[in-house]
């Protein structure tokens, strides 16, 4: 491998770790806010390396336990932020600031795991090989928005398990962006895919949020007048943003070719943009 290359790779690792061991501290101390979406925040951080490197040295376990520990947090995460929202915790929670999480330091399987990286003899092929892996993990997933719904009976229904598909492209599109973040890291990749994912990143937040209140308000006892009126107004912007999000799909395809061919966004057709921009002005004009 290249001295400077190999260099700038194993500097990463070791970065990345130990970022992600601080941010676990931090939470093992306390379980506030910034402690618990810190830690998340590292926690994917560390899968996204662990991914780049999985081709050359794989550790399973090592990344069972990460994604099993993101997933306990999961609603922890939820009732905080439903908290800061409405200044109170969800009825259906108890305490939104717990005086400390147990959250694995993986000391030793982390070691082993940068021993490991440390003997590769050629990791060259790593960026171009994972700038490959996250561009069809996205593909997979906005493919999966197209597939059939089952006839279930109610329409209700049918519009959960669209905001459930696009709930996971939310989860990739994450990830995807700390993956990116990590190629630019290391010179490599292209700033635009940066921005278009953290723009999509926050749309599918917002939506993600809006779902999540309405549920939580939908579960309060004794609703007020108040709230049935917030829950309206939460349906009709969660409506909207789906129609919003349908018509940007084909900002995802120019970014997925993109990283699939290594392109700047900037290089990519421009009809795959304005096809997006021309269905978002027809989304507008009809109300959505």
């Amino acid at each position: 491998m290249d001295a400077d290359k190999e260099g700038l790779l194993l500097t990463q690792a070791t970065s990345w770790v130990a970022r992600y061991q601080e941010a676990a501290r931090a939470l093992r101390e306390e379980a506030s806010e910034p402690a618990v979406h810190g830690y998340r925040i590292a926690a994917r951080r560390l899968l996204a390396l662990l991914a780049l490197w999985r081709p050359l040295t794989y550790h399973p376990e090592l990344e069972r336990r990460l994604l099993r520990s993101v997933g306990r947090l999961s609603a922890l995460r939820d009732a905080q932020v439903y908290a800061e929202r409405f200044g109170k915790p969800p009825a259906s929670t108890g305490n939104t600031h717990k005086s400390a999480c147990r959250v694995p330091l993986l000391s030793r399987r982390l070691a082993r795991w940068l021993a490991a990286v440390a003997q590769v003899p050629d990791a060259r092929a790593l960026a171009s090989l994972y700038q490959q892996h996250l561009a069809l993990r996205l593909d997979e997933a906005q493919s999966a928005l197209d597939e059939p719904i089952p006839c279930v009976g109610k329409s209700a229904s049918s519009r959960q398990q669209q905001l459930r598909r696009w709930h996971r492209l939310r989860l990739e599109i994450k990830q995807a962006r700390y993956g990116v973040e990590l190629l630019l890291d290391l010179g490599s990749g292209d700033p635009g895919w940066l921005s278009t994912l953290t723009h999509w990143q926050e749309r599918l937040g917002q939506l993600q949020d809006w779902r999540q209140w309405r549920r939580r308000l939908r579960a309060e006892q004794g609703g007020t007048r108040k709230q049935t009126k917030l829950r309206q107004q939460l349906k009709e912007k969660i409506t909207a943003r789906l129609c919003q999000l349908d018509c940007r799909q084909a900002e995802l395809v120019a970014l997925k070719l993109a990283m699939l061919a290594g392109h700047n966004m900037n290089d990519m057709p421009s009809q795959v943009v304005s096809y997006s921009e021309q269905n978002v002005s027809s989304a507008k004009s009809s109300g959505g």
